[in-house]
């Protein structure tokens, strides 16, 4: 148990991520406190924290000083720009992935937290699975010899549209399974083997319905130097 005085936390949204992964969390351990929730309507938050203060907007929650570590959970369209402001009000910052949804976007957000001084952290959780840590162990003790190829997927199958869903609108920026359950894949094998020398893939709406977004991928992280590939 550490002795210095636990981080106080804000967390913006109160959606599944925050109500599922991080207040959960937070709330277990003795290092944080959950101090603040951002939500624009109702007080759910407060039903299950009581001792949290529950706030209507990003500026209200940047503007309570002792708040030291904002946790973003809204939507992925307001990742970057709500990152960003998070580290101008000189607060350290952890973002639901995709902390972006272009590279212009999370470029600046690298080179605006380097300027400030202050931890950008991108929640990767999927990092800390039991299957992963195990695939992870054994290329670390070379269990398997020198492994070529990896394939990683997730098989999910959604027959139609899920109503009022932006990750279901095609129009949405940063909607579609690219982003969704790619962003855990991607790090992951970075994870394992570093930047890779060359990407290739598709992306495709399979399920031909109107208006939603992609529902599937294929992508290639090539690394020709390790003669390593990951599929």
């Amino acid at each position: 148990m550490s002795s210095l005085a636990p981080i106080k936390v804000g967390v913006v949204g109160f959606g599944m991520s925050a109500r599922v992964f991080h207040c959960p969390l937070l709330t277990a351990s003795s290092d944080y406190h959950l101090a603040a929730v951002v939500e624009r309507h109702g007080e759910q938050s407060r039903q299950i924290y009581p001792q949290v203060r529950v706030l209507r907007s990003l500026d209200e929650l940047l503007a309570v000083e002792d708040i030291e570590l904002v946790v973003i959970t809204t939507p992925n369209d307001t990742h970057a720009d709500y990152a960003k402001r998070v580290l101008q009000a000189g607060k350290n910052c952890v973002v639901e992935k995709p902390c972006a949804v272009s590279e212009a976007e999370a470029r600046e957000l690298a080179q605006i937290a380097q300027a400030s001084g202050k931890v950008l952290s991108v929640f990767q959780n999927r990092r800390w699975d039991g299957d992963f840590l195990t695939v992870k162990a054994l290329l670390r003790e070379n269990a398997l010899g020198h492994v070529v190829e990896i394939e990683s997927r997730f098989d999910r199958y959604r027959a139609s549209r899920k109503p009022n869903a932006w990750r279901e609108d095609a129009e949405f920026p940063g909607s579609g399974v690219l982003f969704d359950l790619g962003a855990h894949l991607f790090d992951q094998i970075v994870d394992l083997f570093g930047v890779p020398e060359y990407v290739m893939g598709t992306v495709r709406n399979e399920r031909q319905i109107a208006g939603a977004p992609n529902d599937s991928f294929m992508v290639v992280l090539d690394y020709p130097a390790k003669n390593v590939k990951a599929v």
